[in-house]
């Protein structure tokens, strides 16, 4: 299973996810409020397809994510206003 670009997702637990390419191998997911304002959270998918919360395996995979049908809007990502590793902002 491919995850869409942008794509919203539930999580088996209710939670909304929409999925975020974080690199050009790597997608990560973050939360979806109500105003389509998205929340840095420690959601991944490793290799194996398998989701990772916090930096710990979850009992959840991709195949257990269930597609909204819907695509979220453009937006900025959030990674591009995250600070850099001194914690100075980007610019």
């Amino acid at each position: 299973m491919g995850l869409r670009e942008r794509g919203v997702y539930f999580l088996p637990n209710g939670r909304e996810l929409v999925v975020l390419r974080k690199n050009e191998n790597e997608r990560v997911l973050y939360t979806l409020d109500g105003s389509e304002c998205f929340e840095l959270t420690e959601h991944e998918v490793n290799d194996a397809g398998r989701l990772i919360s916090q930096g710990k395996l979850t009992a959840w995979d991709i195949s257990d994510l269930k597609d909204t049908g819907r695509t979220a809007q453009e937006f900025a990502h959030p990674l591009d206003n995250a600070p850099n590793s001194a914690g100075a902002p980007p610019g």
